[in-house]
């Protein structure tokens, strides 16, 4: 599991400042690590931590936290959010389309789907983060 110091290892490692911003942003979403987190709980926790911070910084740490790998953005019918997924495992949902359920994925499908990789692209150890979009099994007995 990892901790704070972490990830801010990480981001000297890809050359990123440790700003108070970043510093605050991450031990946020560790404190965090098994919630959908919106846009809106982070700008509220920032704006009363470090009062007149900026919004389109707050923005772009996002970014670079996604780009990272650190936290995944997930686009559901009740709207976006933001999840950690840095050394989780598994981290693949399936999202009904009629009801907007989200269920995180398990690891034999992630099993799965990594050795059909390798077996049809030669493709191995591979870091799966992934959204299905169906009917689960009760909206599906509906349609």
């Amino acid at each position: 599991m990892k901790k704070h110091k972490d990830l801010l290892e990480i981001l000297k490692a890809n050359d990123m400042r440790i700003t108070p911003a970043r510093r605050f942003l991450l031990q946020f979403i560790l404190d965090h690590k098994s919630a959908k987190i919106t846009l809106k709980n982070i700008t509220n926790f920032l704006e009363k931590t470090l009062p007149g911070v900026n919004r389109s910084s707050i923005y772009r740490n996002i970014e670079a936290l996604k780009k990272l790998g650190i936290i995944q953005e997930l686009s559901l019918p009740s709207g976006t959010f933001f999840q950690y997924v840095l050394d989780c495992k598994v981290h693949h949902f399936y999202i009904c389309k009629a009801c907007g359920k989200a269920s995180r994925g398990n690891e034999k499908l992630f099993k799965k789907i990594e050795a059909a990789l390798k077996d049809v692209h030669g493709f191995a150890k591979a870091n799966l983060s992934i959204v299905f979009y169906g009917h689960c099994s009760r909206c599906a007995s509906i349609l």
